[in-house]
């Protein structure tokens, strides 16, 4: 029985992972800007959701065509 997860669904997840791994990447410098200066409108702006996004899909696509790869052979 084949798997019916979406592209919307992998996005998520892959999204989920790439979050956790941003928060690990944050420069000593940037801990210390943002306890000075939090605020949330300003993290926001700093966050970059749209690229984050971008990959996610990316990672989507590929997973989804690894799996038709191998429905096929």
């Amino acid at each position: 029985m084949g798997s019916n997860i979406s592209r919307d669904h992998i996005a998520l997840e892959a999204m989920k992972c790439i979050m956790m791994t941003a928060k690990r990447r944050r420069t000593l410098w940037n801990r210390i800007v943002t306890l000075f200066f939090s605020s949330e409108e300003k993290w926001a702006q700093n966050y970059n959701y749209e690229g984050q996004a971008k990959a996610a899909y990316q990672i989507a696509d590929a997973m989804i065509r690894e799996r038709e790869k191998n429905k096929e052979g």
